[in-house]
């Protein structure tokens, strides 16, 4: 059983999200840090590097006016509870607190990303157009090999059908494509994915930063070289080729996660949004 520690947090608690390195498009979003660390431990996720292999959940406790005061001195836009944990997997003891606050504004924009079917927290509230929930899945090989500890596929997806019934604004991750599994294996997740009538699909390839390994060792590797952007990816072409296939398959063009503009101005796609904007 994963351990889950509870304490303050003494650094902030809303950060504007500026780390994407030149040449890759990334709108900025504002992390809203409620909770550390995932209890899923998936072997490619960039926590293992980010938190040293140390990724279980870490919830904070601070009294929400600390956290309210912080949210009411930013500015308008989105605010991403998913960057350096699950959302959903165990829920904060916050959550609750940012899921009033953002109902009441117009302007700010609460986003859930996770890997869990924990919607109970959300069915017990009417649904809010403040408040979007992503849900990231993959093929249901690279879920078995790679998502250690996550719930199913079938899960995710029928979780985030069930959300959208409600009302609810729900989004899909397909991140990262592992392309050396078989592209032809994500065929079926997104005819799934189609079903589901998301709002915004946003798809990314298989990257990561070298010293990744270091402290997950099943982390997939295969296919990937150094770019320019300090990560091992897969070439241009292997990754031109995936989009332009998954779109296929989807139906229509997803947004991409941390893409070159090299590699959006040959598909011909225009950035219309993307999982972390409102």
């Amino acid at each position: 059983m994963t351990r889950v520690i509870q304490r303050v947090r003494k650094s902030p608690f809303v950060r504007r999200f500026t780390k994407t390195p030149e040449g890759v498009l990334c709108p900025h979003f504002y992390e809203l840090v409620l909770s550390n660390g995932c209890p899923y431990a998936c072997a490619y996720c960039y926590l293992q590097l980010t938190f040293r292999g140390k990724t279980g959940p870490t919830l904070f406790t601070n009294s929400w006016a600390a956290v309210e005061a912080a949210l009411n001195a930013s500015q308008p836009g989105v605010y991403n509870t998913g960057e350096l944990g699950d959302s959903l997997a165990v829920c904060p003891p916050l959550l609750d607190s940012a899921l009033g606050f953002f109902e009441d504004q117009t302007d700010k924009y609460l986003l859930l990303v996770t890997k869990s079917g924990n919607i109970e927290p959300l069915l017990k509230r009417h649904p809010s157009p403040q408040v979007i929930v992503s849900f990231s899945v993959n093929a249901a090989l690279a879920a078995e090999r790679y998502e250690h500890g996550a719930p199913s596929v079938s899960v995710r997806l029928a979780a985030a059908r069930k959300l959208r019934d409600s009302g609810w604004r729900v989004r899909v991750r397909i991140d990262p494509v592992i392309v050396h599994l078989g592209l032809d294996r994500y065929e079926d997740l997104c005819k799934r994915v189609k079903r589901v009538a998301p709002e915004r699909v946003t798809v990314g390839t298989l990257r990561q930063y070298p010293g990744l390994h270091n402290f997950s060792h099943l982390a997939p590797r295969e296919g990937l070289a150094p770019s320019a952007d300090g990560r091992l990816r897969y070439t241009e072409a292997v990754r031109i080729e995936t989009y332009r296939q998954l779109a296929s398959w989807l139906g229509s063009e997803p947004a991409l996660c941390k893409e070159t503009f090299e590699v959006w101005s040959t598909l011909g796609w225009e950035p219309a949004g993307c999982n972390c904007t409102e």
